[in-house]
């Protein structure tokens, strides 16, 4: 299974790291992954390969290397403080523009049949969602999503399926932001929202013990599967 660092041409001239990962034969759904706060860590990675391993052409892109503080931080106070500190600093037009750059540069893969879903996790689900508002992609998937009522106005402009996965007991996301997202996702064909009880915020990654649930990671993915499975 083909894996590796590379690089994208940034729309600005810079270069977009990112980590690749394509089936070995084949053409399949490609998937931009956005990762949480902590970077594209291992547990990005494997998802990433084990994506590559059912057909899909997968691309993990660094949210933050534009930073002076880039790449991969450690799972504890002073890395945690660190990201936090970064996030504060992203400026997410930029973003989407680099975001827009990856999906292109996906769909021009012959691993990649042409449609391409944004999936993102903690920091990365606002892009899952605003991939689908605004760059029209095929499907935006988040788990432990950070929150995305702000840009709930854009739902309207939304045609593709949309597959949410939070835990009740996840504090980024609290009860209000939970209503509001349920409220507008009720209103859009394909738009799905799983309420996991006793789920933590980072659920799904090993890299965070303290929330890591594998459980509930293996229900959410696979309910992820079934809608990439169906573009």
């Amino acid at each position: 299974m083909p894996s590796q660092d590379t690089t994208i041409q940034a729309s600005d001239g810079g270069a977009i790291p990112s980590y690749l990962s394509l089936p070995e034969s084949g053409a399949g759904v490609g998937v931009v992954m956005i990762a949480s706060i902590m970077g594209v860590a291992s547990d990005i990675r494997e998802l990433a390969d084990k994506m590559a391993a059912l057909g899909f052409a997968v691309s993990a892109p660094d949210p933050f290397w534009r930073d002076d503080d880039s790449g991969v931080l450690e799972v504890s106070e002073e890395g945690r403080k660190r990201a936090f500190a970064r996030m504060g600093r992203v400026d997410q037009g930029v973003n989407m523009g680099d975001l827009e750059t990856v999906i292109a540069d996906l769909k021009g893969r012959p691993q990649c049949n042409g449609k391409v879903a944004v999936m993102g996790f903690c920091f990365g689900g606002s892009y899952a969602f605003l991939g689908a508002a605004r760059l029209g992609t095929d499907a935006g998937i988040a788990f432990h999503s950070g929150g995305i009522s702000p840009f709930l106005d854009e739902a309207a402009n939304i045609n593709c399926p949309l597959s949410w996965h939070w835990g009740d007991e996840d504090h980024a996301a609290p009860p209000e932001e939970i209503e509001k997202v349920q409220a507008a996702f009720a209103g859009m064909g394909g738009a799905e929202l799983y309420i996991y009880p006793g789920g933590k915020h980072g659920f799904m990654q090993p890299t965070n013990p303290a929330a890591y649930d594998e459980a509930i990671r293996d229900a959410s993915w696979a309910r992820a599967m079934e809608v990439l499975k169906g573009l």
